[in-house]
């Protein structure tokens, strides 16, 4: 009879219908501490994943809403990542039947805090129920890029900046790149069929471009040092086999660029890191005014598509983001001239519809 009673109190404290999110959101974190702790003392330093996956199953059967979980399933560390103790909720939005809850959790040996939001919808029957937590180790609400920055920002890009040479061994085509309906065939790619796609176009609005790993290296940045004028512009990406091969923007869309300059950065040299599979293009000017929870909810949202897509970081369209060719690692972009050395495209290639000659020379197929 007690194992009885003490089920269906467990049950009333974390699976009955819950009226506020503050609470869901507590319920959750002590359900998880008490999950974590169990697993702890029975595991000790031997991490059993199956066990774990038991046990946390049944804190994400219970908070979240179907589909969705705490992401817990296959980490556990020595410290917990939600406890009690130390959460604590700071601030709580509700608009309509969706909710958004902010805690902040503060370490006294480090002297630094990591922030939990928490999103949430409410079902009827139900209450509310987690949709997704998003981790931050910066205060949700401030700006991605720091506000004492933005006039030291803004000053590296200039309409008149030199063109870069692009490095010896790149001969790669962008009129190549984006010819679409072609059958190739190329080592480790099975032969496919080149396609091209447009998806709108990009609204810049200060003329300050940047490009950058937007999952992963955005608080650590600087502009192209060419400045563009304000206007929508075309945007195009090229496939093989599901892959992005390319992705461009179109100033002067009824030219085709004759000269490719490497598009850089004050410090760099027009080739850009990837350590989450996107590379984004975007206005810098609304870069400025993005929050750094309202970055992560547009990089999750657009990781739900998979593919090439047009994103709002504060204006319409002020951003398009990429899955960059096979995955991680550093790709070139560049400024395509037309024959009366204007700027007639800016583009990114993921070095997939290339081949390197006996020289160590890289060019287009």
């Amino acid at each position: 009879m007690k194992k009885i009673i003490d089920f269906f109190l467990k049950k009333s404290k974390y699976g009955n219908v819950i009226d506020s999110p503050e609470d869901r959101v507590n319920a959750f974190i002590s359900h998880w501490y008490k999950q974590w702790s169990k697993a702890q003392r029975k595991m000790g330093d031997e991490v059993n994943f199956d066990y774990w996956g038991d046990l946390i199953s049944d804190v994400d059967g219970t908070h979240f809403v179907a589909g969705s979980s705490s992401g817990s399933r296959n980490s556990f560390g020595s410290k917990a990542n939600y406890d009690p103790g130390i959460e604590k909720i700071t601030e709580c939005n509700i608009q309509g039947n969706t909710a958004s809850v902010f805690t902040e959790i503060y370490d006294e040996a480090f002297n630094s805090s990591k922030y939990h939001v928490y999103d949430l919808e409410f079902e009827e029957e139900k209450g509310w129920k987690i949709t997704k937590i998003f981790t931050l180790f910066h205060s949700p609400k401030s700006p991605v890029v720091d506000h004492d920055k933005h006039a030291e920002i803004f000053s590296m890009s200039i309409f008149d900046a030199p063109f870069l040479e692009r490095e010896d061994h790149i001969d790669l085509n962008e009129n190549k790149l984006f010819q679409a309906e072609r059958s190739i065939s190329i080592p480790d790619l099975e032969e496919g069929v080149v396609k091209l796609e447009s998806i709108g176009k990009l609204r810049v609005s200060s003329g300050v471009l940047g490009i950058l790993d937007f999952g992963y290296n955005l608080y650590d940045l600087e502009p192209l040092q060419r400045r563009v004028s304000p206007g929508g512009y075309p945007v195009e990406y090229v496939t093989i086999n599901g892959y992005v091969a390319g992705i461009r923007v179109k100033f002067k869309d009824s030219e085709e660029s004759v000269k490719w300059y490497a598009a850089n950065t004050p410090s760099g040299n027009g080739v850009y890191s990837v350590d989450s599979g996107n590379l984004a293009i975007f206005d810098v000017g609304k870069l400025m005014s993005l929050s750094r929870i309202k970055k992560e909810r547009i990089l999750s949202v657009w990781s739900l598509g998979g593919k090439p897509g047009l994103v709002s970081m504060v204006d319409e369209d002020d951003c398009v983001i990429s899955t960059s060719g096979f995955g991680d690692g550093y790709y070139p972009a560049f400024w395509g001239v037309n024959a009366q050395g204007e700027v007639s495209s800016l583009y990114i290639d993921f070095m997939i519809l290339v081949r390197e000659t006996e020289n160590g020379l890289y060019e287009s197929v």
